[in-house]
């Protein structure tokens, strides 16, 4: 069994579109490569949902289905793809080669480019996520950041640490962000390092770095809690 496979990580029965995309996938970081020709390749151009005045939606390039919502000041490239009642909060930018699905937030001040969002997902306002896929009731919380480019410029390489057990995979790719499994929460003002992989139903405490492989059911904090909690009158002394 391959437990780096999509179907490791995304429950992929309702979202159809997905599951081509995943079809002939080995590793599941191979889908941001594949994104965007099959972006370009499915894509039906149509606005079925809302375009609030002052919002800006390329023409051609963009399929809104029902009951989804571009507010005000919001600016959507495409090829982009928003699943019904998702909503564009305002002063997103929406960069192209975007895949949304069904009842997602893409939140004030959120900068996407070459993702997959799965339904029932949340990306938070003011946030850059690029390069990467994320689940099913996912939540990607205030400021956090999923890296995607080496300091150094080289290609990123995945890297996997279970127990005894490491293995690496070259990507060759200068740019990849993270992977992040259905049921998985994201803290706020988190790093998560390029090529991160999560898994299922993880929770990423707040305001940590974190790399490599986090597997299924894990929780990811500080060993320890660097603050000391002390009476107001006692801090006047």
């Amino acid at each position: 069994m391959n437990p780096y496979h999509p179907q490791e990580f995304f429950d992929l029965s309702n979202s159809p579109a997905a599951s081509e995309l995943f079809k002939d996938i080995t590793y599941v970081w191979e889908g941001v490569a594949a994104l965007p020709s099959f972006i370009e390749r499915i894509i039906e151009p149509k606005i079925l949902g809302e375009v609030e005045e002052g919002a800006w939606v390329e023409p051609g390039k963009v399929q809104m289905e029902p009951g989804s919502r571009v507010e005000r000041g919001a600016v959507v490239r495409g090829p982009t793809i928003i699943g019904r009642n998702t909503v564009v909060r305002s002063k997103a930018y929406i960069r192209g080669h975007v895949m949304v699905g069904e009842n997602c937030t893409i939140g004030h001040g959120v900068e996407i480019r070459q993702i997959l969002v799965l339904n029932n997902s949340q990306i938070a306002h003011t946030n850059l996520v690029t390069t990467c896929l994320i689940g099913n009731r996912v939540l990607v919380a205030y400021l956090a950041g999923l890296l995607n480019y080496r300091l150094d410029g080289k290609p990123i390489c995945v890297k996997i640490n279970r127990g005894e057990e490491k293995q690496e995979f070259p990507t060759e790719l200068i740019h990849l962000g993270a992977c992040v499994g259905d049921d998985s929460k994201i803290g706020a003002m988190t790093i998560l390092q390029p090529g991160t992989v999560v898994g299922q139903r993880c929770i990423i405490y707040p305001q940590i770095s974190v790399s490599g492989y986090v597997p299924n059911d894990s929780i990811v904090k500080l060993k320890s809690q660097p603050v000391e909690v002390i009476p107001r009158n006692q801090s006047l002394k």
